[in-house]
């Protein structure tokens, strides 16, 4: 693994439980800074969605260390995926997801990299 270039650009996301109900919780989600080791810990449920995850880094992470250019998690692919789409509904940002080399969806961007392309 590649180290970090600086705080909270990677983080890393698990869950531990179930443990032992407390006030109705009975895991905490996890969330670490891969570069200084600085951990957050959220009291939740086992049963706690990808939305609620990132509405707990939305509302307990973000605000103190903005939005990371990588994260880990053991969940798989599919939450990470699926985390970073609630994650960016919470802060109201629309995603507008396109596919490769179609320029009826993105033409601008095509565009651009084709000139770039020919510049390089």
């Amino acid at each position: 693994m590649e180290i970090p270039q600086g705080p909270w650009q990677e983080i890393s996301i698990d869950i531990i439980g179930p443990l032992p109900k407390s006030n109705g919780m009975d895991a905490i989600v996890v969330i670490i800074d891969q570069f200084i080791k600085m951990i957050h810990l959220k009291a939740t449920t086992t049963n706690i969605s990808s939305e609620g995850v990132a509405k707990i880094y939305r509302d307990d992470i973000w605000k103190l260390h903005g939005i990371p250019r990588k994260i880990l998690s053991n969940r798989g692919p599919q939450f990470t995926s699926k985390f970073m789409e609630e994650f960016t509904k919470a802060l109201g940002t629309k995603r507008q997801l396109s596919m490769a080399y179609h320029p009826q969806t993105d033409g601008q961007t095509e565009r651009i990299n084709q000139e770039i392309g020919t510049f390089l």
